[in-house]
């Protein structure tokens, strides 16, 4: 877990949901899943916009989802694989994603807020150009992901492996990154002014700059 700690919203998710299928849950003419939990199935639809609200997911498979331009307000996706699955220019709030799969998933130019991502896989998952507050990363595998143009407010990095991952044009002030493991990261060297690392992390910065350092 992470040194810092910020208040983030849980989902207002029903402690015992009625449970559904897929096929039942969702209301393919509103593109609606309400206060429902599904476990298992594969999700499926016209690949238009969606609305999830307060439902749980377990072990669905979500994989190659289109859904951009949809809102996701108080949901759990445990267990779930995500890979590849299109959540772009979406509105994420108060949502968790808990040991899911989210290879390739895209979340750009989206807004997330209360939202925390646990223990879930994430290489070349992308949030370029979001909005992300009050958000958390914990225990994630998020390689080759991209944050690029994104900003970020209350945003908390655990540990979590960022090898090769794009900060490229996000401003890192106040953004602790002394947890993360990473033997490469892009960042904006002008917007990485009051980000937070380890004295190993500063000197590889500055070596990436071009700067010689002697032992």
């Amino acid at each position: 877990m992470t040194g810092k700690t910020i208040k983030i919203q849980k989902p207002k998710v029903g402690k015992v949901l009625p449970e559904a299928g897929w096929e039942e849950a969702f209301d393919q003419d509103e593109g609606t899943v309400h206060a429902v939990c599904i476990e298992g199935g594969t999700a499926f639809s016209d690949g238009g916009r969606v609305r999830f609200d307060g439902a749980e997911f377990r072990k669905v498979d979500f994989r190659g989802f289109e859904a951009a331009g949809s809102e996701l307000l108080d949901v759990i996706f445990d267990g779930c694989d995500l890979s590849n699955a299109d959540f772009s220019r979406s509105s994420l709030h108060r949502c968790i994603f808990r040991r899911a799969k989210l290879t390739g998933a895209v979340f750009s130019e989206s807004s997330l807020r209360d939202v925390r991502f646990e223990g879930c896989a994430g290489r070349y998952a992308s949030f370029n150009f979001s909005k992300i507050e009050r958000t958390q990363f914990d225990d994630n595998e998020m390689e080759s992901a991209d944050f690029v143009g994104c900003e970020l407010k209350g945003v908390v990095y655990g540990k979590n492996q960022l090898d090769d991952a794009s900060f490229l044009d996000t401003d890192l002030a106040g953004i602790d990154l002394t947890k993360t493991e990473y033997s490469r990261i892009t960042v904006t060297p002008r917007l990485l002014a009051g980000c937070k690392v380890t004295r190993d992390q500063a000197i590889g910065f500055a070596r990436t700059f071009g700067l010689e350092i002697e032992e």
